[in-house]
């Protein structure tokens, strides 16, 4: 009978610790891939056989709303923060702070300041700090030392790489003695030739379809290496393009006196910092200066931009509609594509695809944000992620069926003045973790105490019948 209830404990207790367990979903490899600029309709402009391929055997995202502005640095720190620029810092490609007393350049690459990089945590460094390694070939912001830390392999940025070197050191990596569980690629096109050709552009269509080629060479290159089944693979993009013209220009000159401000960022969004006593000066000359120009105050910026409540964020900045060109004056360098404008816009919108043990096989959702992937990627590498502005529900129909699922999405309010928003199902999932732990424990706990004293009693059988022997005479007299 003894023996039957040890191994009822010992059941209970392998079955609750297996049960636990299971509420977190085993740590997976994933492989993050951006083509920049790549737009949510280039799938369609051209024939895409890779990127379909990828949607047919797992999941495609038809709108993906990224963050204002919808710039290169801005968007791809978003994509691995969880948050909106006002909370992570990198408000655009050129930055003034004006508590630091220093500037932020893309154009002149003066980006490896690391005070501009450490109001939020990238997904490599938290990764790491939970005993794991990360590898980036090239994305944005990987060669910048960030709270002391580098990923644990990377490529100092340098564009001549090709895409093949790019992809074969991630391989390298994702295959090596100590294999690296995050892995992040990054790619220069379409957008490159997107700025110079603009979007509508029939010579776009080749720069597409080299794109594909691209990611067939990745695809080519995974399944080689026996970890196209075993690894999740993401492809995105920070935004989209649009078509600019020569004949939608807005010249600054024509309104402003250069001696009275700072032009810290340009089109579409020009960053103004009035000079001291200019401001009342600055605003009125713009307020009404172009039909095609909306100028805001700091305090007065759209909430739904959450592009307000950071030192970075110039006191005016001024925003043109979609496809007109902010410039000094036209002898200023001109493109005929550009990004940055308002990301409401479907021609800013970028795409996401995804592909792996953790996805569901030719599944299509309508919508999401780009803050969603920062806990998307988090869930699937079993790290608990910084606070952010993102939400795994939104994105949970994602994950395959055997994967853990989350209540269905439920609207939050906006959080405003640099708030953050934690993991919306985190609560839920670290008290059943907590719970499921505790009664294993317990159970545990009850089966070593009971073996225990089982075990002491089956060594000393005789110790009764000894003590009788020792009283009998006693009783007799």
């Amino acid at each position: 009978m003894t023996s039957k209830f040890l191994w009822v404990c010992f059941l209970l207790a392998a079955l609750t610790l297996a049960k636990t367990y299971s509420l977190q979903p085993d740590q997976q490899k994933v492989l993050l891939v951006s083509f920049d600029g790549f737009r949510w309709d280039y799938l369609y402009r051209v024939p895409t056989p890779h990127f379909h391929y990828v949607m047919k055997h797992g999941v495609h995202v038809k709108q993906v709303t990224n963050i204002f502005i919808t710039k290169t640095y801005p968007n791809h720190y978003t994509l691995v923060t969880g948050l909106f620029a006002e909370n992570h810092g990198i408000v655009a490609n050129d930055m003034f702070d004006p508590i630091l007393n220093k500037s932020f350049s893309l154009d002149n690459m003066d980006i490896y300041d690391s005070e501009f990089w450490e109001e939020a945590t990238p997904i490599w460094i938290t990764n790491q700090r939970a005993g794991h390694t990360s590898g980036a070939a090239m994305w944005p912001g990987t060669d910048v030392k960030i709270h002391e830390s580098f990923p644990t392999h990377y490529l100092p940025y340098n564009e001549s790489v090709s895409f093949e070197e790019r992809v074969a050191k991630i391989i390298e990596w994702f295959t090596s003695k100590e294999p690296i569980n995050l892995g992040l690629l990054y790619w220069e096109e379409p957008d490159d030739m997107g700025h110079h050709l603009g979007p509508d552009s029939p010579l776009m269509g080749p720069v597409i379809s080299d794109t594909d080629h691209k990611l067939g060479y990745l695809i080519q290159m995974l399944k080689k290496a026996k970890l196209w089944n075993v690894l999740n693979l993401i492809i995105t993009s920070d935004h989209g393009m649009t078509q600019c013209s020569e004949e939608r220009v807005i010249e600054l000159d024509q309104y402003l006196d250069r001696d009275h401000y700072t032009l810290i960022d340009q089109s579409p969004v020009a960053a103004i910092l009035p000079k001291e006593g200019k401001f009342d000066e600055v605003y009125e000359a713009l307020a009404h200066a172009h039909p095609n120009l909306t100028v805001y105050k700091k305090e007065e910026i759209p909430e739904r931009w959450h592009y307000r409540y950071n030192s970075r964020i110039q006191p005016i900045i001024a925003v043109a509609d979609n496809g007109w060109y902010v410039l000094r004056n036209k002898s200023d360098d001109f493109l005929l594509g550009n990004h940055g404008y308002d990301n409401a816009l479907a021609e800013m919108h970028p795409i996401f695809l995804a592909h792996g043990p953790a996805f569901r096989k030719n599944f299509t959702r309508e919508a999401m944000n780009s803050t969603d992937l920062y806990p998307l990627l988090c869930h699937l590498l079993n790290i608990t992620g910084m606070p952010h502005n993102g939400s795994l529900r939104n994105v949970q129909d994602l994950l395959s069926s055997t994967a853990p699922r989350a209540s269905p999405y439920t609207q939050s309010p906006p959080f405003l003045r640099g708030g953050v928003k934690p993991r919306e199902n985190e609560q839920e999932e670290s008290y059943a973790y907590f719970l499921g732990v505790s009664l294993g424990a317990i159970i545990v706990i009850v089966f070593l105490i009971t073996f225990t004293k089982h075990l002491i009693r089956s060594q000393i059988p005789a110790l009764p019948d000894f003590q009788s022997e020792i009283s009998q005479p006693l009783l007799q007299a």
